[in-house]
């Protein structure tokens, strides 16, 4: 699925994903392909992105997650990759 991710400056992260994890302020949420449309608040916490090769990880502050047909778009105050 396309996931990007956005803070409120750039776009931090853009491409094909196999899941996204985040924790929301309801709990944790994992997002795979055909996910129905929602929207999620986040906690400042990280969100994880699973991709076919390995992971990657961004902290996300002040975050909601964007669920649409064809895939999330992550929206943050501020986005940090964690190496």
């Amino acid at each position: 699925m396309e996931c990007k991710i956005l803070s409120s400056e750039r776009e931090v992260f853009s491409g094909d994903v196999k899941g996204l994890f985040a924790r929301g302020v309801e709990g944790w949420v994992g997002i795979l392909s055909r996910h129905a449309p929602a929207a999620f608040a986040l906690v400042d916490a990280p969100v994880r992105v699973v991709l076919e090769d390995g992971q990657r990880t961004f902290h996300v502050r002040n975050g909601l997650i964007d669920v649409r047909r064809k895939g999330a778009i992550v929206l943050g105050d501020e986005v940090v990759e964690v190496a």
